[in-house]
């Protein structure tokens, strides 16, 4: 079952200095399922055979400056799985956002999704 699989995270450097990580499931770690980016210029390439690419805006925490994760996801990889490995990639690196009555999510331009609180 999806929710019993846990989620491995392996962050690496690019030759660029930008910090990515890839995300495969314990049972068969050496498949990388999605592959996250923070804060990356709308031109970075995709990695190599990932095409799909969608990019999450996240609100502000205490610098008032919002993160973005560019998520790229394999198409061989069944929705359920990919939805369970994103949600498990935020939920690792934001512990602490809860959403609420007050929190919406919009389609802020092709393929990108913003959160806002409040």
């Amino acid at each position: 079952m999806i929710e019993k699989e846990k989620t491995v995270f392996e962050k690496y450097v690019d030759d660029d200095g930008n910090f990515l990580t890839a995300c495969s499931l314990e049972d068969n770690p050496e498949v990388i399922i999605a592959i996250m980016g923070e804060n990356l210029t709308e031109d970075y390439p995709n990695p190599q055979g990932f095409e799909k690419r969608m990019a999450v805006a996240m609100p502000p925490q205490v610098s008032g400056v919002s993160t973005e994760i560019n998520i790229w996801f394999s198409e061989e990889t069944e929705g359920p799985i990919v939805a369970h490995v994103i949600q498990s990639f935020f939920d690792s690196r934001f512990p602490d956002f809860a959403m609420n009555d007050d929190t919406t999510m919009g389609i802020s331009g092709p393929g990108k999704i913003t959160v806002r609180s409040g």
